[in-house]
């Protein structure tokens, strides 16, 4: 395997000199539209007061603005900002009224369904269009010298280098695709579909489609001067077969994406096929469902074309055939989705459900190669792919050294029905986690080793069953239901498992959300978050494992465990079912000093969690080279005294509701993080702090890209938008032993690319000639990548279980099959040193903070955060 110095991510940027004019439209929301829309907003019953003229519900305005017309490149938030929609050419304004009356209709005021609202807007303003004459190519700098694009880049340039590529003929592979413009994104972004959805059925009948789309959006980086253009390629997933389960995501009830296609037919003034992004919200009451559009998006669908607009019942029972109507419906699988199996000639299947039988992900090659084709394309209009970066030198260790505690002594409770599951979890203990039994009984079992490990089990009977679902239809009904419900099994089980003297971790088998939605039951995981930290267990969930089958094929029998008849998978679960259940119970490796650094050293981050739609709790962590981890909340006026507390207690503390407090008190957030920073201590400690959430511009400003000042700190809450701000900045000395590194990771709006080792090497020219040519060799990079001046990413490695040759791509239509395997794509997390000591190495720093994604003692898989910021995260789940 080559050894790459070098990383290329799928990144263009503007070369020197380039240039790009182009005519940009924009327009705001005429004045009578919306003194009209307030008044009926103000107008409307039990709605939640606001403050401010700005109160109207337009982030679901958004929502159907992105429906009307591809044409329309971005939504502002604002319809009062000159800005309020950006577009590449003047948009029909009949359109802009069909949006504006389903949204004044659906959202604004409900309570009068008969008004005519696109008479009454239509008589309220015209919309005016202002043409910019624009050059996407042209930036300045902000005053640290990052990037500083005008806002009409950001909103304009994905979308018109995703409609020049649709204009050319694109390759991959040597096959044309037939490129498509993909629905309209709020933020500016833009999706380009490689084609039209293509149907595959694995070998074990289980059926889906599945389309190649890649994402362009503009990204900067502290202290780089360049804008990025990101390529990411991606995969949408579609159903084929009816769906079996749809997982919740939140509170509310589950949805589904979905993405609707015609070749012509809309109300426009040139006819080209067009891409549409929706949802459908899915009812549940007891054992019957119902599936509705969003608010507002039947009357706009209804009214946008001639076609019949999509049957919400042929989607729910045939998505297949949903999807090749002339208006056509897509549903997007997202993960968790199961399907049904459709009977065979009248028979029911042998399997009931399935998963959908695309795998996700692509291998480098095919990464590189849609760079490579992109960027010829783009050529001409000064687009050019990133410069290679290099490894980062560094003295720091890929790898930090793992201390674990000497021979402690855990005991760990095991909720579980069946034998079974209490045989697998033995199993684990002793062949995975390198154990030796010592006594096993029906009730207990203990084993030595590293740690000294004791089980004991319990039968939970029906205290883990499914909770009714209620039938009532009135929603205070229903809540009344499910309340008195949980109170009952809440009841039941602290009779039975009363609290304990000191934090334990429980391992409890229960059944799959997929089998509680089947079964027409409410799913009681989130009763058991809830309810067992309060009685000192802190939870960890295991799925039954099944029985033996007495008929097992031949590929079943070489899927089993070695010398049992577990199957392989069910033994790596009920191992990580234990490793989880240490971490909770304390089983943490030590905290390794950074190099160069003497005696004590503390490791300290602030964790953002949400808590509904207006709460956050923020969790300061705190681990030390001499003590054990500690956690504290923030004080509130249920709680006005908040101590350091073990970190195996902080689930109790969250069950109980503290901590919480308003997203809107930023100044109580900024005297949190300030106090973080322990200004006072002379130690040498470092905070990691996450971009996302934190970089608010009431919270912590200077941590926004273009705020950064490397080794010049101004603290959180201080106003850096002020007109002549000149904010204190205190230096190094002023702040002996603090640093402070900024984490970003890829999932903050993919805002940190996905990057691949690369190096030239020398191969023959022919088979009738000994001439060597250059070429670039590409594959998997791990490890940390120098992209500005104190700017680092740092890449995982491939994890162990995925075994995708190299040499597979999806981009070959004779090879439909490739399609079914998953390709583990690299995650990167942007690491910048903002605030470093006299004499600290930025890429020593960052190298320590990118080996702490794989110093975990649970898993064997590199994490996507540092180990401290990755055990904050795993705390949002006991915010129920």
């Amino acid at each position: 395997m080559p050894a790459y110095r070098a990383t290329q991510a799928t990144v263009l940027t503007f070369a020197t000199g380039a240039s790009w004019p182009v005519t940009g439209y924009r327009a705001t929301c005429p004045p009578g539209m919306l003194s009209l829309l307030q008044d009926a907003w103000e107008a409307r019953p039990g709605r939640r007061k606001r403050n401010g003229p700005d109160s109207l519900p337009t982030r679901s305005l958004r929502d159907l603005i992105t429906l009307i017309d591809p044409e329309i490149t971005s939504v502002h938030w604002d319809p009062r900002h000159p800005a309020w929609l950006r577009a590449r050419t003047e948009i029909d304004p009949d359109l802009l009224l069909i949006a504006l009356s389903a949204w004044a209709s659906a959202h604004v005021a409900p309570q009068v369904p008969d008004t005519d609202w696109y008479g009454r807007l239509e008589g309220a303003g015209q919309f005016e269009w202002i043409p910019e004459d624009l050059d996407l190519a042209q930036h300045g700098l902000h005053l640290n010298g990052t990037a500083n694009p005008p806002a009409h880049v950001f909103d304009l340039l994905p979308s018109l280098v995703a409609e020049h590529l649709t204009t050319t003929d694109l390759q991959l592979l040597g096959h044309r695709r037939d490129l498509r413009l993909g629905p309209t994104q709020a933020d500016g972004r833009r999706a380009l579909h490689l084609g039209q959805p293509e149907p595959l059925i694995d070998d074990d009948g289980a059926a889906g489609a599945s389309v190649d789309v890649l994402t362009l959006h503009l990204e900067t980086v502290p202290g780089v001067p360049e804008v990025h253009l990101h390529l990411d390629l991606g995969m949408t997933r579609f159903a084929t077969n009816a769906l079996d389960y749809i997982p919740r995501r939140g509170n509310g009830d589950p949805t589904a994406s979905v993405l609707l296609s015609a070749k012509e037919g809309f109300i426009h003034r040139r006819e080209r096929p067009m891409l549409l992004q929706s949802s459908v919200i899915i009812r549940r009451r007891g054992q019957d469902s119902s599936w509705t559009w969003q608010p507002g998006v039947a009357s706009i669908l209804a009214r946008l074309t001639h076609h019949e607009p999509p049957s919400l019942d042929e989607l729910r029972a045939a998505p297949g055939n949903a999807a090749a109507q002339p208006f056509a419906a897509h549903i997007v699988h997202s993960t968790g989705m199961t399907y049904r199996h459709p009977n065979q000639d009248g028979a029911p299947p042998a399997r009931a459900t399935h998963d959908h039988p695309v795998g996700h992900g692509y291998q480098p090659r095919d990464h590189m190669e849609v760079l490579t084709q992109v960027a010829r394309q783009l050529e001409d209009k000064g687009l050019v792919p990133l410069t290679p970066s290099p490894k980062a030198r560094t003295r720091s260790k890929t790898r930090l050294p793992m201390h674990l505690p000497d021979s402690p002594t855990y005991e760990l409770e095991v909720w579980a029905s069946s034998d079974r599951t209490w045989q697998g979890l033995q199993t684990a203990a002793a062949d995975k986690l390198g154990l030796t039994p010592a006594t096993s009984t029906a009730a207990c079992a203990s084993f030595t080793g590293p740690i000294n490990l004791t089980l004991h089990r319990h039968d939970p009977q029906d205290l883990t069953a499914g909770l009714p679902r209620s039938t009532e239809s009135d929603p205070a009904a229903r809540r009344a239901a499910y309340e008195a419900s949980e109170v009952e099994r809440t009841a039941r089980i602290t009779r039975a498992f009363p609290r304990l003297a000191h934090p334990i971790a429980c391992i409890v088998e229960m059944e799959g959300a997929a089998y509680f939605s089947r079964t027409h039951q409410r799913d009681p995981k989130t009763l058991f978050k809830k309810v067992l930290p309060s009685l000192r267990r802190n939870v960890q969930g295991l799925r039954p494992i099944p029985p033996a089958n007495p008929n097992p094929s031949k590929a079943a029998l070489a899927k089993r465990f070695p010398g049992t008849d577990f199957a392989t998978t069910d033994i790596e679960r009920a191992t990580s079912a234990l490793r989880d259940a240490l971490r909770q119970a304390g089983h943490l490796p030590k905290l390794p000093a950074p190099p160069g650094i003497e005696g004590p050293f503390e490791l300290i981050t602030v964790w953002l969690a949400p808590a509904g739609e207006r709460m956050l709790v923020p969790m300061l962590i705190r681990q030390h080279t001499h003590e054990e981890p500690t956690a504290q909340l923030m004080t509130t006026t249920g709680s006005p005294t908040e101590r350091p507390m073990p970190l195996t207690a902080l689930p109790e503390a969250l069950v109980a509701g503290r901590g919480r407090v308003p997203r809107t008190a930023r100044a109580a957030l900024a005297e949190f993080l300030t106090n973080a920073l322990s200004l006072d201590s002379t130690a040498n400690r470092l905070l990691l702090v996450r971009r996302a959430r934190t970089s608010d511009k009431d919270i912590w400003p200077w941590l926004q890209d273009s705020r950064i000042t490397f080794d010049q700190l101004v603290l959180p809450g201080i106003d850096l938008t002020a007109p002549n701000a000149d904010p204190d900045r205190r230096k190094p000395g002023d702040q002996p032993g603090l640093r402070i590194i900024r984490l970003r990771e890829r999932s903050d709006r993919s805002a940190v690319p996905r990057a691949f080792g690369v190096t030239q090497e020398m191969v023959s020219a022919g088979d009738d000639t000994d001439e060597l040519i250059p070429a670039m060799r590409h594959g998997r990079f791990s490890g940390l990548v120098e992209v500005g001046e104190r700017a680092f990413w740092g890449i995982n490695p491939r994890p162990d279980q995925n075994q995708t040759p190299l040499t597979l791509t999806k981009f070959d239509p004779a090879q439909t099959a490739n399609r079914t395997w998953t390709c583990s794509n690299p995650t990167s997390l942007e690491i910048v040193p903002a605030f470093l000591q006299d004499g600290d190495n930025p890429a020593d720093w960052a190298m320590y903070v990118q080996a702490q994604r794989r110093l975990h003692a649970h898993t064997d898989i590199a994490t996507t955060w540092p180990a401290i910021v990755h055990l904050a995260e795993l705390m949002e789940e006991y915010i129920v």
